[in-house]
């Protein structure tokens, strides 16, 4: 089975400067991905990248946040989600 690449982007759909990646430990290994599942998000600012670095870095099921200047190479059975970067605003209690 081939990589698979889930464009679910709207708004971001010009080339990015840079990509925030993780891979997603819990989609992982099964389901669409028997290999590894990855997560990614375009950055055209240096605000961006902290924003969605720090988003990701709070998600407890993405490991690995980093920034890329491309997006990962799926090898057979992986997965890669993009995503828009306007990320779900926290509630403040």
């Amino acid at each position: 089975m081939p990589g698979m690449i889930n464009d679910h982007r709207t708004e971001d759909t010009t080339e990015p400067n840079l990509w925030a990646v993780a891979t997603n430990k819990l989609l992982s290994g099964w389901g669409q991905a028997p290999g590894n599942s990855y997560v990614a998000y375009p950055i055209y600012t240096h605000e961006d990248q902290c924003a969605v670095v720090r988003y990701m870095e709070d998600r407890p099921d993405f490991i690995r946040v980093r920034i890329n200047l491309n997006l990962p190479r799926l090898k057979d059975g992986d997965h890669l989600a993009i995503y828009d970067r306007d990320l779900p605003r926290r509630q403040s209690t």
